[in-house]
């Protein structure tokens, strides 16, 4: 959890077409010790026509320096996503 004082109001740090990419996003954030709030822009999950990820204003300039250190290509993504997990050892 976050205090700041100087400026505790949230403001939009990236509009995402679905609740999971948000997210993930968030969880980015997170990871990188920003807080961040996702926000649906509908009242049923799923049928979102999109949603947003929030951060206090005055975290924004380090929120987006996170997010424009390395955004993976789509080919990191296709190779991530066809990866399968190594076979678990087996047991004796």
């Amino acid at each position: 959890m976050y205090t700041d004082s100087v400026d505790d109001s949230l403001v939009l740090v990236q509009f995402c077409p679905d609740h999971i990419a948000a997210e993930v996003l968030a969880g980015l954030l997170r990871s990188e010790s920003v807080p961040a709030v996702v926000r649906n822009l509908s009242p049923i999950p799923g049928l979102e026509p999109g949603a947003e990820v929030l951060v206090p204003a005055s975290w924004l300039p380090r929120a987006q320096r996170v997010l424009a250190l390395r955004e993976p290509s789509d080919e990191e993504l296709a190779e991530l996503a066809a990866r399968t997990l190594p076979e678990p050892p087996e047991r004796s």
